[in-house]
């Protein structure tokens, strides 16, 4: 076997987890999310029992992932269609049978069950049902990846509430769901883990998601090769891979659309190179591994082996991208199938993305991996359930932390003040620069005012309509646009146009992302201070090593993140001007079709008279669409613009005020509860300290004995 953990220690961890589950689901003096806390306890468990090395596939929607997850386990078993892409985890490991096994939050229903049975009655699978109907396992008796994909759709994918909605309340009931497939390509240690797009996490399955994450032992993470430079979610990014220096993969997907010269592993150049340079602006470590990856060919190559997929559909396959010599040459070939199955598992690089995982889990990963993540889950939920009993008993047994705490409280309301007036000049500052007036002694322009300022009837002119006329008068445009009834015309001015808008919206985005940038950051400065006073508010004394406090709680966490959200909220509460702007150009041509066309009747005129006669009406329409709007009332574009910047700036600012307010009405809140809760020690101190000692010390001894643990099996990864 591959994992090969330490039995002392997992069979103590299970007993630390059984506290641990206890203490989060029954105890009075646990506050957090209980139905969080249990998911998470009820995964470390499994991961410990079981030993197996988990590796988790993340990717955004749409760049491969589930088609390259089907060439590791060597069939199509996953959904890859576009808007079958994965909506929830999907855990695989190797099983003696092909089965689906569903494990639900509560029992199914009647209904429920006859409407999954109902949605798999055509790929003639069984459905077998345990005594408390809390699990269900689906069956195809003939071993058929494609029955298992079909079988999966309903559940997993995200066009599954539109498709198949009499499913939604079994798949709102849904825990956890395995695939077991009966194939030499996984391990009896190893369970893969498929997880929705980074994009389509819904929020309530976001954090245990996430969790999930940060306790699998390896990340495979793919990237579409022809987007790099424009990775999203660098945050998500950034944090697994920083967190306790974990080991990822990037696997930089659709590299068959890449010419042979942009792949280069070794990111010198090209893709690659520029996934480096991302990281680097954005101070993520670049020490993972980088692979280039044909998932798609991958795939039609080991269904070319099996005998799933014929020469002709693979020949006939455009997205395969088989070159025509190539193509001559497998037709001529003795055995064509092996060898345009050969040809297209080179071109994919998947054995030496497979190679390169089974040598890292054989030779590089350790054999403590599985004890030493949920050695350091049992630590760090332990140091976390100990921080509000011992701040509680450090009250108890101490009468002076109530004087402490009263000026900790006091300094605190003061300090709240000045950090709204803080965010109020900031704010302040922010509107003279969108709407204009006085700032630093000196007069400033706001945006609307800027934005007329650089879109001008000289600078229409100059970008609009010359370009326009020059283009007209070049090679043989202007008798295409005659011999097209000018619509030829009529796109290179829709194109102007649109070259001249994207221009001022550049220049005045950058403008304004910057001042949101500022205002940004001084509310999340205010906010952590705003956070150092309820930390010592909380903790007159500090009670744990550094490296705990820093991963605590989900909760505590959040509240220092205020200030990075408030750009997200402007943004989802202004949406895009660009759709808008994109049909008011696309009408606003309509205007110069109709006059042209007028003009057909002159055909003996010559190239100048033509151009002559186009002029007024290219600057009559560029100017209506532009500055002037048109007779039937429609609005010209720099109206439209004033209105995106205006509402623009006033979402950033009632989001900067939301933002603001929700974080310091939690401090508030949460010192009005702490003064409750004093009253409430003051009258029952003994009979706290009596239930709260035994709490402590049972905490503290799991906590400690997993530090030991965690420095008699380090993490693999933690010297890489």
């Amino acid at each position: 076997m591959l994992i090969n953990p330490h039995q002392e220690n997992r069979e103590w961890l299970l007993t630390a987890l059984d506290y641990l589950e206890e203490f989060a689901a029954q105890d009075e003096d646990y506050f957090g999310d209980r139905s969080y806390e249990a998911k998470a306890m009820a995964y470390q468990r499994a991961v410990v029992e079981d030993g197996k090395y988990r590796v988790v596939f993340l990717g955004a929607f749409n760049v491969g992932k589930s088609t390259a997850i089907n060439a590791f386990l060597g069939g199509a078993y996953l959904p890859m269609d576009i808007e079958e892409c994965t909506s929830r985890l999907t855990f695989i490991r190797k099983g003696e049978d092909l089965r689906l096994a569903l494990q639900l939050e509560s029992g199914a229903s009647r209904n429920e069950i006859d409407a999954l049975e109902r949605s798999l009655a055509g790929i003639e699978a069984v459905v077998e049902i345990s005594d408390d109907n809390r699990s269900l396992t689906v069956r195809c008796p003939d071993q058929n990846p494609d029955r298992m994909c079909k079988a999966l759709e309903p559940l997993v994918t995200v066009s599954a509430d539109e498709c198949y909605p009499h499913l939604a309340p079994l798949r709102g009931k849904m825990e956890s769901l395995t695939l077991f497939l009966p194939t030499d390509a996984l391990d009896t240690d190893i369970v893969f883990i498929d997880t929705p797009g980074v994009h389509s996490i819904s929020d309530t399955r976001q954090k245990i998601t996430y969790d999930i994450i940060e306790h699998c032992h390896l990340v495979v993470l793919f990237v579409d090769s022809a987007f790099v430079g424009n990775v999203h979610d660098l945050n998500f990014i950034k944090r697994i891979i920083t967190c306790r220096n974990r080991r990822v993969f990037f696997v930089l997907n659709k590299a068959d659309k890449l010419e042979n010269e942009e792949i280069d592993p070794r990111a010198t150049h090209g893709p690659a190179a520029q996934l480096v340079e991302t990281f680097r602006r954005n101070d993520i470590p670049d020490n993972a591994d980088v692979f280039f990856l044909s998932g798609y060919r991958a795939l039609r190559a080991i269904e070319l082996d099996q005998g799933l997929l014929k020469l002709e559909e693979a020949l006939e396959d455009n997205k395969l991208l088989i070159p025509t010599a190539v193509t001559e040459r497998i037709v001529q070939s003795q055995e064509p199938e092996r060898d345009l199955s050969a040809y297209l598992m080179g071109q994919s690089r998947f054995s030496h993305l497979r190679e390169r995982l089974l040598d890292y889990l054989i030779n590089e990963n350790k054999s403590n991996a599985i004890v030493s993540l949920a050695g350091r889950f049992v630590y760090e939920r332990a140091a976390d359930y100990l921080i509000s009993i011992r701040n509680t008993l450090k009250l108890a047994r101490d009468p002076r932390k109530f004087d402490e705490l009263r000026a900790s409280r006091e300094a605190l309301m003061d300090r709240l003040k000045t950090i709204r007036e803080t965010v109020g000049a900031a704010l302040k500052t922010y509107g003279i620069r969108f709407q204009g007036g006085e700032l630093d002694g000196a007069e400033v322009p706001g945006y609307v005012a800027r934005m007329h300022g650089l879109l001008t009837e000289a600078a229409i002119e100059a970008q609009v309509v010359q370009p326009t006329l020059s283009w007209l008068r070049q090679d043989d445009h202007l008798k295409q646009a005659c011999r097209d009834k000018f619509k030829p015309l009529a796109l290179q001015l829709e194109h102007q146009v649109d070259t001249f808008v994207t221009a001022i919206l550049g220049t005045l985005t950058e403008s304004v992302e910057a001042s949101e940038k500022e205002v940004s950051e001084i509310v999340a400065e205010q906010i952590g201070a705003a956070r150092d006073l309820r930390a010592n508010l909380m903790e007159p004394e500090k009670i744990l090593h550094a490296q705990v406090e820093s991963s605590v709680s989900g909760e505590y966490v959040a509240f220092g993140t205020g200030g990075a959200l408030v750009g997200v909220m402007a943004g989802a509460a202004v949406g895009s001007v660009a759709p808008v702007i994109g049909t008011a150009i696309g009408a606003g041509i309509g205007g110069l079709l109709g006059a042209a066309l007028g003009f057909l009747a002159r055909l003996a005129w010559s190239e100048e008279r033509w151009v002559t006669k186009l002029t007024p009406l290219v600057r009559q329409n560029a100017l209506e669409m532009l500055l002037q709007g048109k007779a039937d009332g429609a609005r010209p574009i720099a109206a439209l613009i004033a209105e995106y910047l205006e509402n623009r700036g006033k979402a950033f600012e009632d989001a900067v005020k939301a933002e603001l307010e929700n974080a310091l009405d939690a401090v508030q809140k949460e010192s009005s509860s702490l003064l409750a809760r004093e009253e409430e020690i003051r009258r029952e101190r003994d009979a706290i300290i009596a239930r709260l000692e035994p709490k402590e010390s049972r905490l503290e001894g799991i906590r400690s004995r997993a530090e030991s643990v965690l420095e008699e099996d380090p993490m693999p990864w933690a010297s890489t």
